[in-house]
């Protein structure tokens, strides 16, 4: 194909040593340096990173900034995790990868548990669920074992998502906002099940793909690394979820939008709904005001005209007298 080159006939000598991972992705191994395992797998994970940034300087100038922050320092420590996982397929940075996916869904968990609640219960639940979470990685560590990671993963999600729904309902009233908050909900679950869609079919039809990769060469290629796919979309639904949270369960809940979400969040929703009716309110309002005060005027306007009459025809009458 123009414009490309061709794949090493050979994997490079890993410098980390032999894979000893369980998972391994269907990107060959060290066919571009002998240094990093998976070069796509390990350089996707940079979207986890920018969203973290992204969310981490929007909180800068608020007080709870560190509440905020938990659930995207949580999600950079999945794209650390998991680019270290994709650049060595060792066992141990695999369980750098598991963990951290659980560790930054517990963070979000936490958040929409303890929004509300007093900095006691905040910080005992912070730790209740850092005891659970380090007895899981643990006891996950000396077994290996994968599929209760699955499980308690799904749960966390399922859980989160309920709650989420419920803090909707009870802070979100304007029908319009709502609208949007919902539309940001859906469009985030079908990004997630997209990535999700597209790491099956990078599973299932990995031999075609690698045949494929090395007709069409570098870097074309790098565009059929489904799992690198999978990063992105996957860090882009977490990103979506991660932030609309952090609007529930802040100040700002139940306002219009705004400008405050990164793409494609920016582009999903409509951060102007919801204001057109409160310039409504404001403008009635001031309409109303405007008319009481000049009610109150023309009151007043009267009142004197009557009082200097009445004064007028007293001294009127005593002068007849």
């Amino acid at each position: 194909m123009a414009f490309s080159w061709k794949y090493a006939q050979h994997a490079h000598t890993p410098y980390w040593g032999p894979v000893t991972a369980q998972a391994n992705f269907c990107e060959e191994d060290y066919v571009l340096t002998g240094y990093i395992a998976e070069v796509i797998n390990t350089v996707s994970n940079l979207t986890y990173l920018l969203y973290a940034y992204h969310g981490i300087k929007s909180n800068a100038n608020h007080k709870d900034a560190i509440l905020r922050n938990l659930p995207y320092l949580g999600i950079a420590g999945v794209g650390l995790g998991s680019s270290i996982f994709h650049a060595t397929l060792k066992n141990y940075t695999q369980w750098l990868d598991d963990l951290s996916m659980l560790i930054a869904t517990a963070t979000v968990l936490h958040r929409v548990f303890t929004f509300d609640k007093s900095l006691s219960i905040t910080v005992t639940s912070g730790l209740l669920i850092t005891a659970i979470m380090a007895a899981f990685s643990t006891w996950h560590c000396i077994t290996d074992e994968l599929t209760m990671h699955s499980v308690l993963f799904g749960l966390m999600i399922a859980t989160i998502g309920l709650k989420t729904r419920s803090i909707i309902s009870a802070r979100v009233s304007n029908p319009a906002i709502k609208a949007q908050v919902f539309k940001l909900c859906t469009w985030g679950s079908i990004i997630f099940v997209t990535g999700f869609a597209i790491w099956n079919v990078d599973n299932a039809i990995c031999g075609k793909l690698t045949q494929w990769k090395r007709v069409v060469g570098m870097p074309w290629s790098f565009l059929l690394e489904l799992h690198g796919w999978w990063h992105i979309f996957t860090g882009a639904g977490a990103y979506i979820f991660i932030a609309l949270v952090e609007y529930l369960t802040s100040e700002d809940a139940g306002k219009p939008l705004g400008g405050r979400f990164a793409f494609p969040a920016a582009w999903i929703v409509d951060g102007e709904a919801g204001k057109a009716e409160g310039n409504g309110h404001a403008y009635s309002n001031g309409v109303a005001k405007a008319n009481g005060l000049n009610g109150n005027a023309n009151g007043n306007a009267m009142a004197n005209g009557f009082v200097n009459g009445k004064a007028n025809g007293n001294g009127n009458a005593k002068k007849t007298i």
